[in-house]
């Protein structure tokens, strides 16, 4: 044998390695909420702020930047459209192709949910990808659902100022966006289809918190910068009424047949999913 035709027959090799190992499907995700108060589940709530690490996770979708911003104020990502959009699909943050709306075929089950008072849709779409096998599939991030950040509230402080009470409005708020549903959806080759997903799910809750007004001691006052140091004495604790967020998390493994429609159910969001084969 010689050396050309060796070359071509590993070249061949090689060629139906990588195809082997990653091959491509069409994948539909259907995300929605349920009405359930998160305060009427059993399931233990997080008192500290859930991680989900995205930052090496290959990304599906673009926050809609709100267009009325205000210089020196938090601008928050507004809401993406429930089927993803162009606008909304990042296409430089993946080699994947997004499929139109004429491709859903998931469009009955998500108008039932839409039309029952118990559910409500947040992000339907369907995209061509390489599926690869578990130890190289990178995990998918996804948002879905309002942008709950925009809705936590400002936090009142004091200050004495020449002897008398000076109220200060300080926004609480940060430029970090807090979506309802947030975090990886994984699809790998293992033998079988599987999917794996980690999602955050947040509500934002009504609910009696305190607030503390601080004193504030002017120290120096010069060309018209104040410069202040908080005191050990406070003037009053209140307690009102305000906006919370409360997580929990949704992590879910499971092995599906390529053409059926699986279902992932939690008290507070569920997926339906459907993985199809491309020849």
């Amino acid at each position: 044998m010689n050396y050309r035709t060796l070359a071509a027959l590993l070249l061949t090799a090689t060629t139906f390695s990588a195809q082997a190992e990653q091959r491509w499907f069409e994948v539909e995700l259907l995300l929605f909420e349920r009405t359930t108060n998160i305060q009427d589940i059993s399931e233990q709530l997080s008192t500290d702020e859930i991680i989900v690490d995205t930052s090496n996770s290959i990304n599906m979708l673009k926050a809609q930047r709100e267009s009325s911003c205000i210089v020196g104020e938090a601008c928050f990502s507004k809401p993406n459209p429930t089927i993803i959009n162009s606008a909304a699909f990042d296409s430089a943050g993946n080699n994947f192709r997004r499929l139109g709306s004429s491709h859903l075929q998931l469009v009955a089950q998500r108008e039932r949910l839409k039309k029952h008072a118990g559910f409500n849709p947040v992000l339907h779409m369907a995209w061509r990808m390489p599926v690869g096998n578990g130890s190289r599939a990178k995990p998918i991030h996804i948002f879905a659902g309002d942008n709950l950040a925009s809705k936590m509230p400002v936090q009142q402080t004091s200050q004495i100022v020449d002897n008398e009470l000076v109220n200060e409005i300080q926004p609480t708020r940060t430029a970090k966006d807090k979506w309802a549903i947030d975090g990886n959806f994984q699809v790998y080759l293992d033998h079988y289809l599987f999917i794996d997903s980690q999602l955050i799910i947040r509500r934002a809750v009504t609910e009696k918190v305190q607030q503390v007004q601080q004193n504030v001691e002017i120290i120096e006052d010069l060309n018209g910068v104040q410069i202040a140091k908080p005191t050990d004495t406070t003037i009053a604790t209140t307690t009102t009424t305000g906006t919370v967020v409360k997580e929990i998390l949704f992590d879910q493994n499971r092995r599906l047949r390529s053409g059926e429609v699986h279902y992932l159910d939690h008290p507070l969001m569920g997926i339906i999913v459907q993985i199809r084969k491309m020849p």
